[in-house]
């Protein structure tokens, strides 16, 4: 019996020895990560750094050097890498990605040219993007240019005449003298000025423009011609690529938007 008690008074201490032993061990390793996923040099916290990412970024210090990294230089590249990811955990625990108005647009930025970059371009897609509207995509348009300087209340039936050559100019007015080929907008804004190039952009063929100011100057323009040439898709395919892209990207943040509205919970005021 007394053999008994001394083994029951045994097992009770080895059981308060092993549970001291356990929390003592839980106190130690609390806040430490778990176990490291199989293509991961570091895990902090709950987020991994990946061999590749190691790796690549061990390399870019090695092209800077010209030489290979030695083995502590290789763990202070990681050791960087590290720091680096504990800085941007803190940083959005604090709020300052949110509070901060450039960096949270910054991030908007990233995120949307993350979500919806990266697709191979359709050639067919493009290519009907193309056969769609050939003129989108020529070089800028050659115009032949009508000008006169005339007083800013003048009448515009006289002033059309004058411009379409059916008139000769009143007393006062001065015809612009302009080369009788069709010019680039860049070539026009030398004769006329900045200002009458950008209108001239926007306007049609036989739409009097002005009175328009150019120093001391009142003028009014007329486009007797506009020509463009219709390039051949090869030529513009760059072009054509890159506006298929952006439309692409656009419908994809669409979505996206769509799809996070529809899986968030939102609450909007009436009293708007």
């Amino acid at each position: 019996m007394f053999g008994y008690s001394i083994s029951r008074l045994a097992l009770a201490w080895a059981s308060v020895l092993l549970g001291g032993l356990l929390a003592a061990g839980s106190l130690l390793y609390e806040g430490r990560p778990g176990r490291l996923p199989a293509d991961a040099v570091a895990l902090v916290g709950s987020q991994s750094i990946g061999r590749a990412q190691w790796l690549r970024a061990v390399q870019a210090v090695e092209g800077d050097l010209g030489r290979p990294l030695e083995a502590g230089e290789r763990r202070a590249v990681l050791d960087k890498l590290i720091d680096e990811e504990l800085l941007f955990q803190h940083a959005l625990d604090s709020g300052l990605a949110r509070d901060e108005p450039g960096l949270r647009k910054t991030l908007i930025a990233a995120l949307i040219d993350a979500s919806t970059a990266g697709g191979q371009v359709d050639e067919a897609g493009a290519r009907a993007l193309f056969a769609a509207d050939p003129g989108r995509f020529a070089a800028q348009p050659r115009l032949r240019v009508a000008a006169v300087q005339a007083p800013g209340d003048a009448d515009h039936a006289a002033l059309l005449a004058v411009l379409r050559g059916t008139q000769t100019p009143p007393t006062g007015w001065k015809t612009v003298a302009l080369p009788k080929q069709a010019l680039s907008l860049p070539q026009l804004a030398h004769y006329l000025g900045g200002g009458a190039s950008e209108a001239l952009r926007q306007a049609a063929v036989d739409e009097l423009i002005g009175p328009l100011q150019t120093g001391t100057r009142t003028q009014f323009l007329l486009i007797l011609d506009r020509q463009a040439d219709v390039p051949a898709y090869e030529d513009v395919a760059a072009a054509v690529r890159a506006e298929w892209a952006r439309r692409e990207a656009e419908r994809a943040l669409a979505a996206l938007l769509q799809r996070l509205r529809r899986n968030a919970s939102l609450r909007i005021s009436d009293a708007l």
